[in-house]
């Protein structure tokens, strides 16, 4: 995976402290710099004055709240590059409300450690590499899925759009090996029910292999099943709880297939 040069910047908009520790605690490791602010009009100010990277924005606060304040962001052309991460405790139409705001991304509190780190590093990636000069071009990525659910690899290619992308399907960890040699992949959409052998084994032996090692996997697990991947090392580029529903698991295809195309222009420039 695509590694960063320098740490980056993550601005935090925040107004109750011990949450702001928590989730300051929780991306510690990562390694980047954290900045803080307190609410939205203080988030501008941050934003303008130092073009953070990365925003992760509350969405309840005191002045102006992270609709309003992701709304600006993404309204001023200096700044609407940056991308908006919202984490809120509000449920009620919450999604929505940040997605039309602009946000390129949602998470509620408390947030899986895991699942945050690793949207961050997503979304930083994504960063790097546009800053680097690289636009974005339309492209038709090649996604397989790999599930031992027929209904699981229909909805990922439903919800997605079978139009819209090249996809390959496999059952079980030896035949995905098998299509990741033979057709080369930019996403790998996995599923933690395989017919044989184990999505763990397959997410490493990606990850550790210096040829396979930037294709992006979108880890589809369920409930309670995180956690026993959050012992390794950046496994996956994202990940999506079952069952899956469309316009999320777009999203988070689509976010994937970007961060493939990218890493394949600088790879080629």
């Amino acid at each position: 995976m695509t590694q960063f040069a320098s740490p980056m910047t993550i601005l935090m908009v925040e107004d109750n402290a011990l949450q702001r520790r928590q989730i300051e605690a929780q991306l510690q490791s990562l390694g980047h710099r954290l900045v803080t602010a307190a609410n939205g009009q203080e988030a501008l100010d941050r934003v303008r004055e130092g073009s953070p990277d990365l925003v992760i924005m509350d969405a309840v606060m005191p002045s102006m709240d992270g609709f309003k304040a992701c709304e600006a962001i993404k309204a001023d052309p200096a700044t609407a590059g940056i991308p908006v991460l919202v984490l809120t405790a509000l449920s009620r139409d919450a999604k929505d409300r940040s997605y039309a705001a602009g946000a390129d991304d949602f998470l509620r509190k408390p947030a899986n450690t895991m699942l945050l780190q690793v949207r961050v590093q997503t979304h930083l990636r994504i960063r790097a590499l546009t800053r680097r000069g690289v636009v974005p071009a339309p492209a038709r990525p090649k996604v397989l899925v790999v599930s031992a659910s027929s209904l699981v690899r229909s909805q990922v290619q439903n919800h997605f759009g079978k139009d819209q992308a090249t996809f390959l399907e496999a059952q079980g960890e030896g035949q995905a090996r098998a299509q990741i040699l033979a057709h080369r992949p930019d996403v790998l959409v996995l599923d933690t029910d395989l017919l044989e052998g184990s999505a763990q084994t397959l997410a490493l032996a990606v990850h550790q292999s210096e040829e396979l090692k930037d294709l992006p996997i979108l880890l589809l697990y369920s409930p309670g099943e995180l956690e026993t991947w959050s012992r390794f090392q950046e496994p996956v580029a994202d990940a999506l709880e079952k069952p899956l529903v469309a316009p999320e698991t777009r999203r988070r295809v689509a976010l994937l297939a970007k961060l493939a195309h990218l890493q394949k222009l600088v790879g080629e420039a």
